[in-house]
């Protein structure tokens, strides 16, 4: 038949099987061989079993046709984890096809069917719809993913009534209904404290309890015994973004929390909404509570900062300069910095030189401040000594004419004036030029303005990851592939690999190396899936990343694939001095060549690997140290059972040495230097070595072997 799972990403087929076991070169033991009869000639299930029995073994090449079989076969268990591996995997498409097949009788199906298309395929209508027949088919599991669904929705009431449904079987759902009344108390409890604080801060000044401060200050900052204090309410964004129907209860908090005249409520509030990725909100509420409180500086600094993590340059310079014209050391410091990077260095001075010389309103009391100053300013120093930058003669004589353009309307004369003045550091002015021709979504030149933005904003203006990844979109949808590998990156750097995992593949399949070395990592390390981590590696490797070459090449060793090992592992050695850890190679290249037959190499690379294993040790600790590989051992194995010529004897009689005298009864080693004294005709040494191997820890050595023992512990060791 033709397989569904055939790999549709270009990482790879989806396996074969041979005589030796499958794609990967694995033999199959007596118990395979039975679950491949059973599997050959039974039915769904008997099938499905066998292909468990293969991913149980990270087999997931041969595992796909006995699941695919049983699963057209009638098998929903096969269709599921046909469905998950194909996930795994990157084929989103594959796995919806396999989990439909059961979906519609199976409650596990359904759920993974609903999970498939909220997360990876972007439809939370089909997902809901699946949820709901999966709840209909006895799955908990449907049941409380659909309420929470429904709460990210606003649906409240009919998730709390699926919530109380799924609570009589599924703990997760008790725990939803639990933190759903938690979160309701917490907001309740603060709005009951700000009622109480609020109406003694009206109080005459006269009438106040001398403690108000001090009681103000435990409410925003210390919390009580049963919640935490209401300062922390903006660091749980996710509350609101998975329970938004208590985000109006939050808001009403903090808007009756302005009566207690403390600017921290104010910042706390706007904080919030920052964290919400609502920028406009986060500064009305940032502004309002400056016109209520003009001299906080917490309220200034935090207004500059949320500017600047957004990348409005224009707006963050004028929310710098009414705190520093004040004397605030911390906005002087960052105005001057702010530019410095402008080269604007005049000015940069001024503000760096008073940031130096005042007092107060700094980063932090004490020394940590004045090092931040003078760090700035040896930046600067360094900036006045260089050559600003400039345009070409040819280049400048072109302004006037683009800014014309510009000024008419040309997006494509504002996209080039907008790279213009950032080559020239002037930020600011390349933001207004970029934004104007990324303006128009439907003209050719915005996805490349909104990228260039972005990015600028991004890589030199200090904006946050959230802020850009809209202005990287446009390309990446565009097929830009700077703009793709770019955004999985800051999707990545935003902890969501979810996200980050569509845009890394597609940027891996074109041929960017550290696309393919995140997803193989991801499939490797996250799922388990180490035969679709060695084709991403294969391919980063290739692409220069030599650090996974060695990654993929020490599996191929391991599944007997010496040949393709075999050019990793010799790149892998070439990148040694940048990387210590891959002086290893040298290891693992001899064990390849041993394994194509190549004694006399495999002997000189063991040789190396014995010569660099000081610092191969470096990278080991605890546990993994001690269980380290050993590569003076395998080459006295190598001298011996493969070289076998008195000089080879020679040499590895010197390497057991030492290995004797830290282990007496080093089994292998005793049984490496039997066979040296059989070879030489000395069965009195041999059969000393063989005893010495055998004596119980503890005890007198001895002869512990009857004659007839030793002749068939010889014939085991020497053959």
């Amino acid at each position: 038949m033709t397989s569904t799972g055939t790999s549709t990403d270009g990482s790879g087929s989806s396996g074969s099987t041979d005589g030796t076991g499958g794609a990967s070169g694995f033999e199959r033991s007596a118990e395979e061989r039975t679950y491949r009869a059973a599997a050959e000639e039974g039915d769904a299930a008997d099938k499905r079993v066998y292909g468990e029995y293969l991913v149980g073994r990270g087999r997931v090449d041969d595992a796909v046709r006995w699941l695919e079989e049983a699963a057209e076969g009638g098998d929903a268990r096969a269709a599921r984890l046909r469905a998950v591996t194909a996930k795994d995997r990157g084929q989103f498409t594959v796995a919806a096809h396999w989990y439909r097949t059961a979906a519609e009788r199976d409650g596990d199906c359904a759920f993974g069917l609903a999970e498939l298309l909220l997360e990876r395929l972007d439809d939370p209508e089909g997902a809901a719809e699946w949820y709901a027949k999966g709840a209909g088919l006895g799955s908990v599991e449907c049941r409380t993913n659909g309420a929470l669904l429904m709460l990210r929705q606003g649906r409240t009431s009919e998730a709390r009534a699926q919530l109380e449904q799924a609570a009589l079987h599924d703990h997760v759902a008790e725990q939803i209904e639990d933190r759903l009344i938690e979160l309701a108390d917490r907001i309740d409890h603060y709005r009951d404290r700000i009622t109480e604080l609020a109406a003694l801060c009206a109080l005459p000044p006269e009438e106040r309890p001398a403690d108000l401060d001090e009681q103000v200050d435990e409410f925003l900052e210390d919390g009580d015994e049963r919640y935490e204090p209401f300062g922390e309410l903006h660091k749980e964004p996710e509350w609101f973004t998975s329970y938004p129907s208590f985000l109006p209860d939050a808001e009403k908090a903090y808007e009756e929390a302005q009566a207690l005249g403390d600017p921290r409520t104010d910042r706390c509030h706007g904080l919030l909404y920052y964290n919400l990725d609502r920028y406009q909100d986060a500064c009305r509420v940032l502004e309002d509570g400056l016109r209520r409180h003009p001299d906080s500086r917490t309220l200034a600094r935090t207004l500059s900062a949320v500017h600047l993590q957004y990348g409005e340059l224009e707006k963050y310079e004028a929310s710098l300069l009414p705190g520093a014209e004040a004397g605030d050391r911390l906005q002087q410091r960052r105005l001057g910095d702010h530019y410095r990077d402008q080269w604007r260095l005049a000015e940069a001075r001024r503000w760096l030189e008073a940031a130096e010389a005042g007092t107060e309103g700094g980063d932090h009391d004490g020394d940590h401040d004045h090092e931040s100053v003078a760090a700035s300013l040896a930046e600067l120093a360094e900036a006045e000594q260089a050559t600003a930058p400039a345009l070409d003669t040819q280049t400048e004589s072109r302004l006037p004419a683009l800014h014309a353009a510009a000024a008419a309307g040309d997006p494509a004369a504002d996209l080039e004036l907008g790279r213009l003045m950032q080559t020239l550091c002037r930020y600011p002015e390349a933001v207004r030029h970029y934004k104007r021709a990324a303006a128009d979504p439907g003209t050719p030149h915005a996805p490349a303005a909104s990228y260039a933005l972005g990015r600028m904003l991004y890589e030199e203006c200090g904006a946050h990851e959230k802020a850009v990844v809209p202005l990287y979109l446009p390309a990446a949808k565009e097929g830009d592939l700077d703009a793709i590998e770019g955004l999985g990156a800051l999707y990545v750097r935003l902890d969501e690999p979810v996200k980050a995992e569509p845009w890394l593949r597609k940027a891996a399949r074109f041929g960017r190396p550290d696309a393919a070395s995140w997803v193989g990592n991801r499939v490797g390390d996250d799922y388990g899936d180490m035969e679709e981590a060695v084709r991403w590696w294969m391919r980063a490797a290739k692409a220069g990343r030599v650090w996974y070459g060695w990654r993929a090449s020490m599996q191929l060793v391991r599944w007997k694939r010496y040949q393709e090992a075999e050019g990793l592992l010799r790149l892998a050695w070439t990148g040694r001095e940048k990387k210590d850890p891959l002086h290893e190679a040298a290891y693992w290249l001899a064990r390849a060549l041993h394994g194509q037959g190549r004694a006399a190499e495999a002997v000189e690379w063991m040789r190396t690997a014995r010569d660099v294993h000081h610092i191969v040790r470096r990278g080991y600790s605890g546990f993994m140290l001690t269980t380290l590989f050993d590569p003076s051992m395998e080459l006295a194995k190598l001298l011996v059972e493969e070289v076998a010529t008195p000089e080879a004897y020679e040499e590895a009689e010197i390497l057991l040495a030492p290995v004797l005298e830290r282990s007496p009864q080093h089994r292998t080693a005793r049984h490496l230097l039997a066979r040296v004294a059989e070879q030489r005709g000395d069965l009195d040494a041999a059969r000393d070595h063989l005893e010495q191997s055998y004596t119980p820890e503890g005890e007198e050595g001895g002869p512990l072997l009857t004659a007839q023992q030793v002749t068939e512990a010889l014939r085991r060791v020497l053959g």
